[in-house]
């Protein structure tokens, strides 16, 4: 009995994560809240921080594809998700750069490009940053702010506690945490 509950509360959770990554990236796309504010679609964040850990761009997005697959077949062996099942998820995680994301496990993504988990987190922190810092000269390159403002803005960043390579947030399926700002397909 227990086990087939536990079963139930993954297929729950892949679900409604799959659904949300979906959504998310749906919205996204369409300029909806995936990409407001300071958020980065997760397309920019995976390649500014590529270049904030000096590895290219397919090294770090095999590296969390790779976590994603070994997070899934662990939930395969564990018997919390079928084989059936893992096929599925595995496509659209290999598909979908986001939901990999929050399926791949930090310390996973990390072994997989030779580096600590911490290197990762600072890697992702320095890339939120930039991407931020990217998004207020743009506003200032098209009259939306002043310099007066925009170096305000800027000022404000030095004291934001960006998230590292996990954005926090949302449950992810899996037993897994986190999930990653903005959305967006590779």
């Amino acid at each position: 009995m227990y086990s087939s509950i536990k079963k139930l509360t993954a297929l729950t959770a892949l679900s409604l994560v799959a659904f949300l990554a979906v959504g998310v990236t749906t919205a996204g796309a369409h300029g909806g809240p995936g990409r407001a504010g300071k958020k980065a679609n997760t397309s920019a964040l995976v390649t500014q921080a590529a270049k904030q850990l000096e590895v290219t761009r397919a090294k770090l997005v095999s590296a969390i594809e790779a976590a994603a697959v070994a997070r899934i077949d662990e939930a395969v062996e564990d018997e919390d998700i079928d084989a059936e099942e893992a096929v599925d998820l595995k496509e659209e995680a290999l598909d979908n750069l986001r939901l990999a994301m929050q399926l791949s496990r930090t310390k996973a993504v990390a072994s997989n490009l030779g580096i600590t988990s911490a290197q990762l987190n600072s890697g992702f922190r320095a890339a939120r940053k930039a991407l931020a810092i990217a998004q207020i000269d743009k506003a200032l390159a098209a009259g939306k702010i002043d310099a007066d403002e925009a170096a305000e803005q800027k000022a404000d960043l030095e004291d934001t506690d960006y998230p590292g390579y996990k954005a926090g947030g949302l449950g992810v399926g899996l037993g897994q945490q986190g999930g990653c700002s903005g959305g967006g397909r590779r």
